[in-house]
């Protein structure tokens, strides 16, 4: 633990890293609480459902390429820095997105440089979080989770909204919180104390603060487990992506008495309220296991199992025949999706030291993100030619083989690669 701040620093710390969270994520979830608009403001160039789902693929692609570097330069610069230039840059691109008069314009403004903002946050965010929070580590990821699920909810019902006042107003949406993000940006710069890497005593010597890139690349790349936990992740983004980007117009399409603004609404609440419960779940139990109990190997246990409780979620969305059972799935996808995400990082920082955790954070969100980078663009694809209630359905069979993976892990490589936590 740094001991040139103060007792409390590290809850002031997670308050600013998780109101940064805030605004990230939730930005994201504009494009998809407005995408039918935008569809019907671009139907005169004769958009297609797979050139829109390519927006929102674009954004997983490049920030996935792009997340190691932000690991890396976390790792060897200031992480102050990196998460305001991120705040920033994303916020650059959200505000471009509403100048947007076609699908090239939104995939470079939405799609790129709003997803290379946000690959250099991840890394410095968990690094921090990581260093700060030891004893308390899955209850305080699982804090960040929350807010960036409020985060969620809240931008996509104000811009879904906004998307409804008339013909151009999926645009204010983009530029109200790229002019409120850009703000934060300049708020992180004074708030956050620019805080050096946690020192590590190996056999009674001091080790360094900073990793070779080699170094650090190897530190993930050797660990099985950890290479099985990135291709879980993966699998995990192409259910969840995919599910996000179109569960909005989903609604709408089977619902047509849904407005934009109740279809946002229903879409992201009740799928985010879920994932808080299941977060705040998943979070406790863990640990309790891990820390209380001396089961480090739970956080892996969770993992698995909100990946498998993924799969009922999915098919009764994907097939209820009235709006309150498809909710309901919607709920349970939820709720699962919270319980695997409040370990995603903890489960990590098991098998890899604390040293090289923000580059294996690049690393394990670059896989990740690239594994599933085409679940919005392949629904789209799958919208068009077979129809959205089978590309939804279609989904269980990628969390279930995220659950695969990760238990393959825990079995046969968790043992071998573990770290002593620190």
């Amino acid at each position: 633990m740094v001991k040139t701040v103060s007792k409390n620093y590290k809850w002031i710390l997670l308050a600013l890293l998780s109101a940064t969270y805030f605004l990230a994520q939730g930005v994201r979830q504009i494009f998809n609480a407005v995408l039918p608009q935008i569809k019907a403001d671009f139907a005169g160039a004769g958009i297609t459902d797979t050139q829109l789902g390519l927006v929102g693929s674009a954004f997983t692609l490049v920030f996935g390429l792009a997340i190691p570097f932000g690991g890396v330069l976390a790792d060897f610069f200031s992480r102050k820095w990196m998460i305001v230039v991120g705040t920033l840059l994303f916020a650059v691109g959200i505000f471009s997105s509403g100048l947007a008069t076609g699908v090239v314009l939104l995939v470079v403004a939405y799609g790129v440089v709003n997803a290379a903002g946000q690959a250099l946050l991840p890394p410095s965010n968990s690094s921090l979080i990581g260093q700060f929070h030891v004893e308390t580590r899955a209850t305080a990821f699982s804090i960040y989770q929350i807010v960036f699920y409020v985060g969620i909810v809240v931008c996509s019902c104000v811009s879904g909204w906004l998307s409804g006042l008339g013909e151009g107003g999926w645009r204010k949406a983009f530029f109200l919180f790229g002019a409120i993000s850009a703000a934060w940006a300049f708020a992180l710069a004074f708030l956050l104390r620019d805080t050096p890497q946690a020192k590590e005593e190996e056999k009674g010597k001091r080790v360094e603060d900073k990793a070779s890139v080699r170094e650090a690349l190897g530190a993930f790349l050797c660990k099985p487990s950890a290479l099985l936990l990135m291709a879980g992740l993966g699998f995990y983004f192409y259910a969840k992506y995919g599910f996000n980007t179109w569960i909005i117009n989903y609604l709408q399409r089977e619902f047509p008495s849904m407005t934009a603004a109740s279809a946002s609404f229903h879409g992201v609440f009740w799928f985010y309220l879920g994932a808080v419960v299941g977060v705040f779940a998943g979070g406790r139990v863990s640990d309790r296991f891990a820390v209380a109990l001396g089961r480090p190997q739970a956080r892996f246990d969770v993992n698995a199992a909100g990946l498998v409780l993924c799969v009922p979620g999915l098919l009764l969305s994907a097939f209820a025949s009235t709006t309150s059972l498809c909710i309901a799935g919607t709920a349970l996808f939820g709720f699962a999706t919270g319980v695997y995400d409040s370990n995603i990082y903890a489960s990590l920082f098991e098998v890899v030291k604390p040293r090289y955790r923000a580059a294996a954070v690049g690393v394990f969100g670059c896989g990740g993100s690239v594994i599933g980078a085409s679940g919005p663009a392949v629904l789209g694809w799958m919208n068009a030619h077979f129809s959205m209630s089978m590309g939804i359905a279609s989904l269980s069979a990628f969390a279930l083989a995220g659950a695969v993976v990760i238990c393959v892990a825990r079995i046969f490589f968790f043992e071998r690669d573990k770290v002593q936590n620190v």
